[in-house]
C-alpha cells in the first residue's frame, strides 16, 4: 500500500514539474537594437527589463507561391507595448509603412515572416513567426 501511495505521489509531482515547465517556455525576452522572432499571443520582455510585448495578431496577406498576384501584398504586426508600466497599442506593416503606429521613443521594423504562404493552405495562427527589429529613437 505504500508503495502505491509513494507512485501516485512521484506521478504528480512530475506531472505538476511539467506542467511548470510549459509555462516557462511562454514567457520569452529579446533584445533592441537585434533582430528577434515573435509569435502571436506571448508575452515577451526586453532583455533589459524596461519594455514589454504582446503581439494579438500577424496578419499574412502576401501573394502564396504559386500564384501570380497584381499586388505582392504584405505582413502586418498588432500588439501592445509596454514602457514603465505605460501600455500602447501598436500596428506596424512591412510595405504600407505610412500607416504604422508605433509608440513613442521607438522604431519597430518587420523584417521577415514565416512560413511564406503557399497556393491552397492556410497557415495556422500559431505557426506563424515574425522577426522583428525594435530600436530606441
Amino acid at each position: 500500500m505504500k508503495i502505491w501511495v509513494a507512485i501516485i505521489i512521484a506521478l504528480f509531482f512530475l506531472l505538476f514539474t511539467e506542467m511548470g515547465c510549459e509555462e516557462l517556455l511562454t514567457d520569452q525576452t529579446f533584445t533592441l537594437g537585434q533582430e528577434c522572432d515573435f509569435r502571436a499571443d506571448r508575452l515577451y520582455t526586453s532583455a533589459d527589463g524596461q519594455y514589454s510585448l504582446l503581439i494579438k495578431e500577424i496578419a499574412d496577406s502576401r501573394c502564396p507561391e504559386g500564384l501570380i498576384c497584381i499586388w505582392s501584398g504584405e505582413v502586418m504586426v498588432h500588439g501592445e507595448w509596454t514602457a514603465n508600466r505605460n501600455k500602447s497599442v501598436f500596428e506596424i506593416h512591412s510595405v504600407v509603412s505610412q500607416e504604422n503606429k508605433i509608440p513613442d521613443g521607438v522604431t519597430m521594423k518587420i523584417i521577415d515572416a514565416k512560413p511564406y504562404p503557399k497556393q491552397g493552405e492556410g497557415n495556422k495562427d500559431e505557426e506563424k513567426v515574425v522577426t522583428l527589429l525594435i530600436q530606441r529613437k
